[in-house]
């Protein structure tokens, strides 16, 4: 089960993503919070959060201001943005912080629960428009591939195809796709010959 909470200071689209993520078997929203000192007190106060998704854009919000606030005093807490505003730098700056999502509002609301799994398991979610800046991202520091993006690779170098892979692993194929993007992106290659190369030098491969 993934506890989450979501900041965002429109009710109507707390209303829509309250219904939404109550429909969803695996996770459990803990709460919700529509200004920025109720969000910091509703997080003091739930010590099982897992993940919170943070609009940018709020009417007692300056900038990146919680964004900010959060990787200081909260850094073992997973954050996604889920917001309008949409660049490269702004994304770049987000992920600098240590964001580990980014939606845009204009993107489907499937999208979004594909993000809360993937960062959730350990990944970061990028659209494909903004996919080079988590090569970027990642200089300096370890490759770390998740169990579940380990089990991913295993099961691409065996010659699964993405949906043989969602059916026996129980996955939408969509989760597949963007496990399959970020285990690129995380060994820097493009193709399946690349991938193998990489992961054997990380000795992922006997």
């Amino acid at each position: 089960m993934i506890h989450i909470a979501f900041f965002e200071d429109q009710p109507i689209v707390c209303t829509g993503l309250n219904s939404f993520f109550s429909q969803q078997k695996d996770l459990e929203v803990l709460f919700y919070a529509t200004n920025k000192l109720d969000l910091y007190a509703k997080i003091e106060e739930h010590s099982q959060l897992d993940l919170i998704i943070v609009d940018l854009v709020a009417n007692d919000v300056q900038g990146l201001e919680i964004y900010k606030y959060l990787n200081k005093n909260h850094p073992d807490l997973s954050v996604i943005a889920f917001t309008s505003l949409s660049s490269p730098i702004l994304v770049e700056n987000l992920l600098a912080m240590g964001v580990k999502g980014y939606v845009n509002k204009n993107q489907d609301i499937e999208e979004l629960l594909e993000a809360i799994k993937l960062v959730w398991e350990g990944g970061i979610y990028l659209p494909e428009d903004y996919s080079f800046l988590a090569k970027q991202n990642r200089i300096g520091t370890a490759i770390t591939l998740t169990p579940k993006e380990l089990l991913i690779m295993q099961l691409i170098i065996r010659e699964f195809t993405t949906a043989d892979i969602a059916k026996q692993l129980q996955l939408a194929v969509n989760t597949v796709e963007n496990h399959r993007k970020n285990i690129f992106n995380k060994l820097d290659v493009s193709n399946v010959a690349g991938m193998v190369r990489e992961a054997s030098k990380l000795g992922h491969i006997n």
